[in-house]
């Protein structure tokens, strides 16, 4: 981990200027700097190299900082230090409330940032490529910062921007370094699909609910992509007439598809040291309607479901704005296989939910 050092703080406090000193000048932190920035300690081979990149950005874009707040001032010209250091937070400040803005732009298929595109990865990069390319970005940002250093006038909106990015591509680092937000994203950009689809309920054209529990149903097995287990059994049928409209006449009734499972998860992909030595579990509880017969016989149409129809996210939120009715993987007229979820199904799942409470 960073050592996360206060660097505005280190900056100004130097072996001729002590922490209790009311006043410093732009001299004493220019040798501070000098000390700093060559520190063995800070950047010493006994480091991880994207950990010493990181701090080296951090004291440069601070040197910068207070550099530039005193750009008007003499060598030895003193300052109150409290101000100084005040007024080097608030461009900290301005830094990361401009990373809001860039994180906004590169939204793309995540539903708050995609860290692959922010670090210029492929998707579902392993984690040595995440390093390497997290370390590629820092160097190019680091660079930045010393062309900045050269220049007789610092352009504040220039080193906002490139401190900025850092944050943003640093961010997008700590998510992917955690095994368990990685999982999450790698999953989300897999389905590709919106699972909440509650605004395709409606009361209207949904009557006559009937469930049929069942006991000791089979229990089935798969594995997913993340080498996670899934073992799921059907526990009963949900039922339902169908109306052309309200207080119309029955349509049809459809008395079997939609079946009613528990889904058990052992998250595999998450035995780790730095976790539990036991594995993680879930349970859940949905409506779909499954093939078993092609399921159990067909690895690519097995690993669909898995991966995709019982994913995480799509699982939770089925249980949480669908009434438990996850879709069901359809074949579409291009010969691909698509998650679709049946109108009628959707309503009669969520009139059931609250039948059931």
């Amino acid at each position: 981990m960073s050592i996360e050092l206060d660097f505005v703080k280190q900056l100004t406090t130097t072996k001729a200027v002590k922490e209790e000193a009311d006043v410093i000048n732009k001299k004493h932190i220019k040798e501070s700097y000098n000390s700093l920035i060559d520190s063995a300690f800070l950047f010493g081979k006994s480091r991880p190299e994207f950990e010493k990149l990181q701090d080296k950005i951090r004291l440069k874009f601070s040197y910068i900082c207070l550099i530039k707040i005193l750009e008007d001032v003499s060598e030895d010209y003193e300052v109150e230090k409290q101000d100084l250091r005040d007024k080097a937070r608030q461009i900290f400040q301005s830094a990361e409330n401009y990373k809001e803005v860039l994180r906004e732009k590169n939204k793309s298929k995540c539903r708050y940032i995609n860290p692959y595109q922010n670090l210029l990865l492929g998707n579902s990069a392993t984690k040595v490529e995440i390093i390497r390319g997290y370390e590629r970005q820092l160097s190019v940002i680091s660079k930045m910062l010393d062309l900045q250093l050269t220049k007789v006038e610092i352009d504040p909106r220039e080193i906002i921007e490139t401190y900025s990015t850092f944050l943003l591509q640093n961010q997008s680092f700590e998510i992917l370094a955690n095994p368990i937000s990685k999982r999450e994203i790698d999953e989300e950009i897999l389905i590709n699909f919106n699972p909440n689809q509650s605004s395709l309920y409606s009361k209207v054209g949904i009557g006559e609910l009937s469930y049929i529990p069942e006991k000791e149903g089979n229990i089935y097995k798969m594995i997913n992509r993340f080498n996670d287990i899934i073992m799921f059994q059907k526990i009963g049928t949900l039922g339902y007439e169908k109306f052309k409209q309200k207080g119309g006449r029955n349509t049809y009734r459809d008395d079997y598809t939609l079946q009613h499972y528990r889904v058990k998860k052992e998250y595999r992909s998450l035995i780790d040291l730095e976790y539990d030595k036991d594995i993680p579990e879930k349970e859940f509880t949905i409506f779909t309607d499954l093939n078993i017969a092609e399921l159990t016989s067909d690895p690519d149409f097995t690993a669909l479901h898995a991966d995709i129809l019982f994913s995480d996210l799509n699982l939770t939120e089925a249980e949480k704005y669908n009434g438990g009715y996850t879709g069901e993987i359809i074949q579409n007229d291009n010969g691909k296989f698509d998650v679709y979820h049946y109108q009628d199904k959707l309503c009669a799942c969520i009139e059931y939910e609250k039948h059931a409470k």
